[in-house]
C-alpha cells in the first residue's frame, strides 16, 4: 500500500514539472515570433577604393646557379681535387681524368699538321720558281702554271684542315681536366678516382654538383586574380623555419608572364643576397606579399556576396525590391570583396546577402544615413 501511494505521488510531481516546461517555452516563442514583428534588411552602398592586402604565400629558396658536372668525353678519373662542402672558384681545377687514345689522336694530329705544312711549304717554293720562269717568254707554259697554283691552293687548304683537327683535338685533350664553371659550392661528388665516366655511358653518372650559394633565388606562385597588383621590384618580406625570429628583406626581380595551367598562378622570382651563407637552398620560406590594384575597384562587404552552386551574387535594392546582379569576386583585404559585374559605385546592396531574397521581393530597408 505504501508503494503505491509512493508511486502515484512520483507520477504526480512529473507531470507538474512537464506542465511547467511546456509553459514556459510557449511564452518564450511568443516573445520570439511575435505577431508584430517584421524583418528589416540592412543596406549598403558600393564604393570605389585601392584594395590593399598582403598576400602569405609559401615559397623555396634555391640556388642561383646549379648544375650537375659530367665528363665530356670517355676517359677515365685520375684524380679528384674537391669533396663536399669545398668553396671553388670560377675556373678551378676539380679533377683530371686520363684517355690514353686521346693522347694518341693528338700526336697523329699534330704530325698530319707538320706533313701538310711541309708540303705546302714545298708547293709554295716550286710555284714561286715557276712563276719567276715565266716571265721569260715560252720557257713556262701556261697549263703548267695554273697546275702549280692549283696545287698551291690545295696544300694550303690542306694544312688549314689538318690545323682544324689538331685543334679539335687539342680541345678533346683539354676535357681531361674538370673546371669549375662558376663560384660555389660543392653540394654533392658521386664517384671516385678509377671510375669510368663519359657522355657514352647510357646511365651517364655527374661527378659533382655545383651550387652558387652567395645570392639564391625565392620563387613564389601567385594566384591568377593577383597577378594586376604583382609590380616589378615590388618589396617582399619572408621567413624560414631555420631563424623564425627574423625577417629577411627582397624585391621582386622577374615576373614569368605566363599562368601556369594546373595551379592558375604565375611565377615569380625574388633574388636574395645571401654573402653570409646564413640561408641554404632547399629552405621553405613563408613569404609576405603586398599587393594593390594599379587603379580604383569596387567594393563591398564580404557578407554582401553570396555563392550558390549556380552563381555568385549580390542583392541591389531598386525601388524597395530585391534584385540579383551577377557579380565576379576579386581580391579580399579587412572584410570586403572586390566585385566585378553589372554593379557602379552608389548602388545599394543589401549588407548580408542571402538566396532566401528572392529577385523581386519587397524589403523593409533599415534606415541609413550615407
Amino acid at each position: 500500500m505504501k508503494r503505491q501511494i509512493m508511486l502515484l505521488l512520483t507520477a504526480s510531481g512529473m507531470v507538474v514539472m512537464l506542465n511547467a516546461c511546456s509553459s514556459s517555452n510557449a511564452e518564450n516563442a511568443g516573445k520570439t515570433m511575435g505577431e508584430g514583428d517584421e524583418i528589416t534588411w540592412p543596406t549598403v552602398k558600393i564604393e570605389k577604393a585601392s584594395p590593399t592586402r598582403e598576400l602569405h604565400l609559401p615559397g623555396e629558396l634555391t640556388s642561383y646557379f646549379e648544375t650537375d658536372i659530367y665528363p665530356k668525353v670517355n676517359s677515365y678519373i685520375k684524380k679528384i681535387n674537391v669533396d663536399i662542402g669545398d668553396h671553388v672558384a670560377e675556373g678551378q681545377l676539380l679533377a683530371e681524368l686520363e684517355a690514353p687514345e686521346l693522347k694518341s689522336q693528338l700526336a697523329e694530329a699534330y704530325a698530319k699538321v707538320k706533313s701538310a705544312e711541309a708540303q705546302w711549304t714545298a708547293g709554295k717554293s716550286t710555284y714561286r720558281r715557276i712563276l719567276k720562269a715565266a716571265q721569260t717568254p715560252g720557257a713556262v707554259s701556261p697549263y703548267d702554271l695554273d697546275v702549280a697554283r692549283s696545287k698551291t691552293v690545295a696544300d694550303s687548304l690542306s694544312l688549314s684542315g689538318a690545323n682544324a683537327v689538331y685543334q679539335s683535338m687539342q680541345e678533346m685533350n683539354g676535357f681531361l681536366k674538370v673546371r669549375s664553371p662558376f663560384a660555389g659550392i660543392i653540394t654533392d661528388r658521386k664517384l671516385s678516382p678509377g671510375a669510368f665516366v663519359g657522355p657514352g655511358e647510357k646511365t651517364a653518372v655527374p661527378v659533382f654538383k655545383i651550387k652558387q650559394e652567395h645570392k639564391l633565388r625565392l620563387q613564389i606562385a601567385v594566384p591568377e586574380k593577383y597577378l594586376d597588383a604583382v609590380r616589378q621590384n615590388q618589396p617582399v618580406s619572408f621567413t624560414v623555419m631555420s631563424f623564425p625570429d627574423e625577417v629577411f628583406k627582397g624585391k621582386v626581380n622577374r615576373i614569368s608572364h605566363n599562368v601556369e595551367k594546373q595551379s592558375r598562378s604565375e611565377m615569380i622570382e625574388i633574388e636574395i643576397p645571401n654573402n653570409s651563407l646564413r640561408l641554404v637552398s632547399g629552405m621553405y620560406a613563408m613569404v609576405n606579399l603586398p599587393v594593390e590594384r594599379s587603379g580604383a575597384s569596387l567594393m563591398v562587404p564580404s557578407s554582401a556576396i553570396a555563392t550558390t552552386m549556380e552563381k555568385c551574387f549580390v542583392v541591389k535594392v531598386v525601388d524597395g525590391k530585391a534584385q540579383w546582379v551577377d557579380v565576379k569576386k576579386g581580391m579580399e583585404a579587412d572584410g570586403k570583396t572586390e566585385v566585378f559585374g553589372q554593379v557602379k559605385e552608389g548602388d545599394i546592396i543589401l549588407k548580408t546577402a542571402s538566396d532566401e531574397v528572392k529577385t523581386g521581393m519587397s524589403l523593409k530597408l533599415v534606415n541609413t544615413n550615407y
